[in-house]
Parts: C-alpha cells; structure tokens; sequence
C-alpha cells in the first residue's frame, strides 16, 4: 500500500508560550506542517519556521472557520491532522494515527480533547491530575480526516468538520487518542475569551438566524454560565430544525448537571431518537445510575460502549453499576478494563480499591488504594485511613466510609 501522508493545520495569532512544544509532539508523524496566522506580533511565525511550516497570512474576519478553511486549502497531503497551538497530541496517540491513515474505510477519526482545569465545577469534570491540573472536561472532536474529500469547517466560534463529512456520507470511527489542551487553564484569560467569542455568536445570529447559530450561540451562553439564555438558545434551534440531536444533548448536559435527571433523561431520549450516539448513551445511563435505575443504566452503559470500547470513563460508570448490584467480580473486571486504557484513571482505581475491598480481597484493595493517593484522589487523606486499617490487617468487616464514583 502507497504510504498515507499527513498534513497537519493550525491557525495561530500570538502562540509563542504553546507552538513550540506542540509542534514537537506531532513532528515525528506528520510530513508538512500548514500555518495560518491571522495577526501575530510575537515569535509565533519564528517558532513555526524553525519546524519548516509553511506559513500564510489571513487577514482575521470573525470567523474560526473561515480561517480553519484556509488553512486546508494549503494541505498537499492525503489526510489532515488539526491541532491548536495550545495543544499536543498524547504520546500512545503518535502510535495509532499512523495506523488510522492506513484505514480505507473511514473518512475521519474522533480524539478526545481534555481540557484542563483546576474548576471542579465545570460540567463533565473528570478528576484526574495532570501536571499543575486536578482534572478535566472534555469532547470527542474530528482532528483527523481525508483531505481532497471537500470537507471544510462549519461554525463561528466552535468549528468543527463532523457535519460537513456527514453530510457528504463519510464515516467517522471513535478512537481512544488524547489530545492534551492547556489554553483554559488561565481562569481570567478564558473568562475574556469567552465573552469575546460570545459576542461574535450573537452577531453571527443576526447574520444567519438559523438552527446551527442559535446552537452554537447556547453553546457559548452555557460556557459563560447563563444557562438559562443558553436553554433558549437550544430550544430555538430545535424549533428551525426538529432534528438537531445535539441541541438536545446540550439541554440534557445543563438539567445534568443541575442534577434535574428527569429532565436530563428526557432530553438525551429525544437526541438518541435522532441520532446514536456513544456520548449521550454514556450520559443517560449516569442519570439512569443516579437515580438508582440500575437496569437502564447498564442498558444504556453497554449500548455505549459498543460504540466507543475504548472510552475509559464507559468502565468506570459499568463498573459502578455491577457494584451496586453486588457484582462485585464483574465490577472488578469492568474496572480493571478501565485502569488498563487509561493507568492514571483515579476514579477507576479507587472503584476498584472499594470493589477489591468489599470482595474482601484486602490485599489487592490496599494495592489500588495507594495508587489512588499517590495520583492525587481528592480524598487522599480518608483513603490513608482506610490504608491505614488493610495494613493492619483488620479482621471483621469494617463500616466503609466510602463510596463509588461515577459520571467521570
């Protein structure tokens, strides 16, 4: 087979703090590297040249899109990597995107962005530290995709290509790569980006009043936590277009996170209906989970995993579910599944430290207790304790103060 080549694109304005190391954990797989600057007046272009890129100036008119369009304009390559400045690629992904170009199957790849923060607060936090960070939030976005197939970017602020390959019949497959994002870490920083894209949202809604900018428009409300500006938002967009599954996703993800599960439920329904999907199978059955509906929960579980088996997260809500239902040797084997995609998965080793210790396997719980302290579990100091009790080899069955995590 005639070797994939890769084109990798960004757009920059002012990246001197990020470029660089991003162009470093991608320079070993991809074989041109496309920059789009749209007014930068640091070191960005210098960075960039010390990588051989082909740099091109684009004069910025509001809209991440039409600079992200401009960048694949200039991609000579068989297949388009897209990163941000801020952003490297995760070191096991570098292995697998040289595989996934030798697909003749799929015409796009999802990777997991994880957006990093120390806001515990954010909706679809996942604890589990990085580096300065104790977590992150994150979305399953196209960042590989065939070039010369005419797929191009849609959206203001919150661009992405999955529509224009769907509505061109391609296929996109869920993959298990990271994409590591550290430009939201700056609390005030992104407070006035968000405002800013904000307001480029609102304007794009009196240029095109139709369903795809009222969802992005709630999109950003919802960022800015104005929930309720962003539930109309949804609401208007699923009145231009009935169809629009991820319009009802979003509404789902706000009642969620308001722990208003009904409504939550209701609204992940209404999206499935429409489209499957491996997220919203996985939130609907962590509301299902909450409620303590156990049936639906592992049904809805399952359906998700069969659509992404690599998603980590899947095993730790599967997991949960087995050990509330007193399975405990399923919930172990769920959870080990999940320790072994993703090995700095905190929450799944600490389910598997309480399933390990309600089997009465004190060894092995000891064992998954300690790595839960050592990657920094949020309750560390009451795990010690517990660690503390299994050292001394407590005979009797202690009354645990612990429980299982679920949702992250």
């Amino acid at each position: 087979m005639e070797k994939q080549s890769i084109s990798l694109c960004l757009i920059t304005k002012n990246e001197e703090k990020y470029l660089e190391q991003c162009l470093n954990s991608v320079k070993g797989i991809v074989d041109e590297i496309i920059v789009v600057d749209t007014g930068s007046d640091d070191k960005t272009k210098e960075i960039a040249k010390k990588f051989n890129a082909k740099i091109f100036d684009f004069k910025w008119v509001d809209d991440f899109s039409a600079a992200r369009n401009e960048s694949l304009k200039h991609a000579t390559k068989e297949w388009i990597l897209v990163l941000d400045a801020d952003e490297i690629l995760d070191e096991e992904g570098l292995k697998t995107v040289k595989d996934f170009v030798k697909d003749k199957e799929n015409d796009g790849f999802l990777f997991l962005q994880k957006n990093y923060t120390n806001d515990n607060s954010v909706a679809g936090f996942v604890l589990e530290k990085h580096k300065n960070f104790s977590g992150w939030y994150g979305s399953f976005i196209v960042r590989l995709f065939r070039n010369k197939k005419g797929f191009k970017f849609e959206g203001t602020v919150h661009e992405l290509v999955e529509p224009s390959i769907e509505n061109k019949k391609g296929k996109i497959a869920a993959t298990n790569v990271f994409v590591h994002h550290y430009g939201n870490s700056d609390s005030s920083v992104i407070k006035k980006k968000r405002q800013f894209y904000l307001e480029l949202c609102k304007k794009k809604v009196k240029q095109k009043p139709n369903a795809s900018s009222y969802h992005e428009l709630g999109i950003l409300y919802r960022e800015n936590n104005k929930l309720d500006d962003a539930i109309k938002s949804f609401k208007k967009a699923i009145q231009l277009n009935p169809k629009h599954s991820m319009s009802f996703f979003e509404i789902g993800v706000i009642y969620e996170h308001q722990q208003d599960y009904d409504k939550a439920i209701k609204n992940y329904t209404e999206s499935l209906r429409i489209k499957e999907s491996s997220e919203v199978f996985q939130n609907l059955g962590v509301c299902f989970l909450k409620k303590g509906k156990l049936k639906e929960a592992y049904r809805n579980l399952t359906k998700s995993l069969l659509l992404n088996p690599n998603k980590y997260t899947i095993y730790n809500n599967l997991g949960a579910v087995q050990e509330r239902l007193g399975n405990y040797d399923s919930a172990i084997q769920m959870l080990q599944i999940g320790v072994k995609l993703n090995p700095n998965n905190v929450i799944g080793h600490y389910n598997l430290a309480i399933a390990y210790d309600k089997k009465g396997d004190f060894e092995k719980a000891l064992e998954s207790y300690l790595k839960t302290v050592e990657l920094g579990h949020r309750k560390k100091e009451k795990i010690k304790e517990r660690i503390n009790q299994l050292k001394a080899i407590v005979a009797s069955s202690p009354n645990y103060g612990y429980s299982f995590k679920y949702g992250g």
